[in-house]
């Protein structure tokens, strides 16, 4: 589904650098007049950026993100890089598409997956993906939906899983960039449109190390868990199936 332009279209270059003081940081950046602001907290050598904001048909605010990871992992985990989304004016955007987003691997490991989650208040979701919109995974074969308990049943994690051995190299100099949502598919968060101002929720995204299996990401015990089945490139079709009590 195409948006069409009928409000403004906002061109913004907002760089934030963390300074590597070996601490955490908080930048709050506001999302021009989208009713959202983005805060970003992570640790000080890692980097983010928000190169372009768009506001489109007065109810869809697009964003492009950048994101450097470059601590190693220990143990095979990595640190995880989390926005927040925080809304600031009761007639804020209800959808928030991520247009693209530009990841580079600095951590010295090769990556066979990497996942983002919305983090939202289980008993009252803030947000979900939507399903309809499913990125291309680039680097990653295989791209699939998984634990249905955000707002209206969506989704809350998209993971993107390496199948055929290739990965994401690490790259200091930064050649090597991870393009979910950029080459085909976008990234569709929607919100419930009757969240009070300063209702927030989060985004999570997280490399690893070993190809991630579905199995592995149905570990809460929710009756009547909604998973959408993973599919390959070029597939349209989605699955639906219950968690069995």
């Amino acid at each position: 589904m195409e948006h069409k332009t009928t409000k403004r279209m906002i061109l913004l270059t907002i760089a934030v650098t963390l300074l590597s003081t070996g601490s955490a940081n908080a930048v709050i950046i506001p999302l021009l007049d989208s009713g959202w602001a983005l805060l970003v907290a992570h640790p000080a050598s890692q980097e983010i950026s928000v190169p372009a904001i768009d506001i489109v048909g007065g109810d869809t605010l697009v964003i492009e993100i950048r994101k450097t990871f470059s601590i190693p992992s220990e143990n095979g985990l990595f640190q995880p890089m989390i926005f927040e989304f925080q809304k600031i004016a009761d007639d804020a955007t209800a959808n928030i598409v991520i247009n693209g987003e530009y990841i580079t691997n600095n951590t010295g490991s090769e990556w066979f997956g990497f996942h983002m989650s919305l983090l939202v208040d289980i008993s009252e979701p803030e947000a979900g993906f939507d399903p309809d919109f499913l990125p291309d995974g680039d680097q990653f074969e295989d791209v699939y939906y998984a634990m249905g308990y955000g707002y209206n049943g969506l989704p809350v994690q998209l993971n993107f899983a390496d199948t055929n051995g290739n990965g994401v190299p690490s790259s200091p100099a930064g050649e090597d960039i991870f393009w979910p949502g950029y080459t085909a598919g976008k990234i569709v968060i929607v919100t419930d449109p009757t969240l009070p101002r300063y209702a927030r929720f989060g985004l999570r995204g997280i490399p690893s190390t070993t190809t991630p299996e579905p199995a592995t990401m149905m570990l809460l015990g929710i009756g009547g868990l909604v998973v959408f089945k993973r599919r390959k490139k070029g597939q349209t079709n989605i699955s639906i199936r219950k968690r069995k009590k």
